[in-house]
């Protein structure tokens, strides 16, 4: 396994990205959180991943694994949903280079989801709501996009499955949609804790994803 530090960006932002290869040719798979600042399970259950992998624990068997533990890093700095300018990056996809802070990670954040074949995105409620968990995913009019979502959604293994509209934009899962790229996202409790058992689940869950891409064995 080959492991390398990444930087997709655009012209005033950059993503931090952890990337891990196996030797063997196979799936691409994207991995992001703190799309919202107040998110903080999936920020920490990314962060031990990469530090499983880094460590040797785990260790690819096919394909290519990307990492983003924070995607608004404006946000997580303020400790918020939202960086200054106020707008919700999960409603401000595919973004601008041009544009506010929020609208150029969303253009970042973007070109990353479009140059993977899988994607993974975790989130919570953030500091003022808790979330069952569930992971989620559109109902894409291709039925192939479609089945592959809802078999990751299920090998994700939380209590609840989700469909959600196909005509929602300005998402993460709606870049994914267009590029035909299957995405499922994840959501976790919240209100304001990073509880170790939401970590745990999301860490499970993203594992379960790779094993079922046949990543990992298991």
């Amino acid at each position: 396994m080959e492991k390398g530090i990444a930087k997709m960006m655009s012209d005033t932002v950059r993503l931090a990205s952890s990337d891990f290869s196996a030797e063997k040719l196979g799936p691409k798979l994207l991995i992001t959180g703190g799309v919202h600042g107040d998110e903080f399970e999936p920020m920490q259950a990314i962060r031990k991943l990469i530090e499983r992998f880094g460590q040797g624990s785990l260790k690819l068997t096919r394909g290519r694994l990307t990492m983003v533990p924070v995607v608004n890093e404006a946000a997580f700095r303020r400790g918020h949903r939202t960086a200054d300018d106020d707008r919700d990056l999960a409603r401000t996809c595919p973004g601008r280079d041009d544009g506010s802070v929020t609208e150029q990670v969303a253009a970042a954040l973007s070109r990353l989801i479009q140059s993977n074949d899988y994607y993974i995105d975790l989130h919570t409620g953030g500091t003022e709501f808790s979330v069952l968990p569930l992971t989620g995913y559109t109902l894409h009019q291709d039925n192939d996009v479609l089945e592959k979502q809802r078999a990751m959604a299920v090998a994700f293994n939380l209590p609840i499955v989700w469909g959600t509209a196909g005509n929602l934009d300005g998402r993460s899962l709606s870049v994914a949609r267009d590029a035909n790229v299957p995405a499922i996202y994840a959501e976790y409790l919240g209100g304001a804790r990073c509880c170790e058992h939401g970590v745990a689940a999301l860490v499970e869950g993203c594992l379960n994803i790779m094993m079922h891409l046949n990543m990992l064995d298991g």
